[in-house]
């Protein structure tokens, strides 16, 4: 009776770690002592054998791993594509990076080119997995995941057989209120994002929540998604600050993501209001710009980099033999920097 293959998923279990451990330790990745030992330990046992890329079958040699994206101009992408070029060199399978958007009408489209590049997995993150209905989303998953294995990056969309690597984005926002509640403020806005997004609406939505629960107010008339860039910080703070007394203007600013808390911040300074004495600002990906601003912008780390690496690791495990459908949260940090007025200590406003 032929013996089934060992696959990557029976050294998962013996070793009592993740598919991802498993196929960073193979890789050479990063790995605590102990896991590297458990995993090795099991490899041994079971006589794992792994398929690299240039052990595959003749056939399948040219073919690769894919990252979709869809704004290769934001420099979290670049974190998030960096950290993905990382773990596929390690592992030895070439990257193909495409840029695909799903305007209205196309999506169908866009969906099926995907599912059509010659690789052996995805990981997609973006537009594929942000705009539209949750319905429109599951499609194009779904017609992609019939094709090949892939793992998305973003909020989980249910009914998508794949692994999901989301950040805490409600935490994102509870960090952020928490830190400028503590330095006395009370009246706080959030700036930026879109609608259509729906990481955006998630972050949007957690405001509006744990603005409620500490007892502050929010004017949900003063919405101002209006979009992702430094043109819509700008937007955003002559809308709000532009005729407001002291008395009754924000004395705090959590921004979308750190491109609209730039823009935030010059357009304070034309107004003549000074960060953090004035205006407290609290921004979103710790993007590289952020500690060479003045001042110095804080900000929430989602970790893009890391995403990437993780991405890649579960992807590789998928087509090593392992896989399923789950869905990894994870936890972001706030780095303080001067923009939120810390060291200023607690005021009263």
């Amino acid at each position: 009776m032929e013996q089934r293959p060992v696959t990557i998923n029976d050294v998962a279990a013996l070793a009592q770690v993740s598919v991802a451990t498993v196929s960073r330790v193979l890789s050479g990745g990063s790995a605590s002592a102990a896991a590297r030992e458990k995993v090795e330990a099991a490899v041994r046992q079971l006589g794992y054998r792994r398929q690299t890329a240039e052990k595959r079958p003749e056939a399948n040699r040219e073919r690769a791993l894919a990252l979709i994206i869809s704004d290769l101009t934001n420099p979290y992408y670049g974190m998030l594509c960096a950290g993905a070029e990382q773990a596929a060199r390690r592992a030895g399978w070439p990257l193909i990076v495409c840029q695909s958007e799903f305007v209205h009408g196309a999506e169908d489209t866009a969906a099926e080119s995907i599912a059509r590049l010659p690789v052996s997995g995805a990981v997609v993150v973006g537009a594929a997995m942000e705009q539209g209905t949750t319905e429109e989303i599951r499609r194009r998953l779904c017609r992609i995941a019939q094709r090949m294995p892939i793992v998305t990056i973003g909020p989980r969309v249910e009914g998508v057989s794949c692994v999901n690597i989301t950040s805490d984005l409600s935490l994102s926002v509870r960090k952020s209120l928490a830190h400028l509640v503590t330095l006395g403020h009370r009246r706080i806005c959030f700036i930026g994002g879109s609608g259509g997004m729906r990481s955006s609406s998630a972050r949007r939505r957690a405001y509006y929540e744990e603005m409620e629960r500490l007892g502050l107010p929010s004017d949900r008339e003063m919405r101002t998604d209006a979009g992702f860039t430094p043109q819509a910080g700008e937007f955003c703070v002559n809308r709000i600050f532009s005729g407001a007394s002291s008395a009754t203007r924000p004395t705090a600013i959590i921004a979308i993501n750190d491109l609209v808390a730039l823009g935030a911040l010059r357009q304070l300074q034309r107004m003549g209001l000074r960060v953090p004495e004035d205006v407290a600002l609290i921004g979103c990906d710790n993007q590289f710009f952020t500690p060479y601003l003045n001042p110095s912008l804080t900000t929430v780390d989602l970790h893009p980099f890391d995403h990437g690496v993780t991405a890649i690791e579960e992807l590789i495990g998928s087509l090593d033999g392992g896989g399923g459908s789950y869905s990894q949260i994870r936890e972001c940090s706030l780095i303080v920097r001067e923009s939120c007025g810390a060291m200023l200590g607690a005021r009263t406003f």
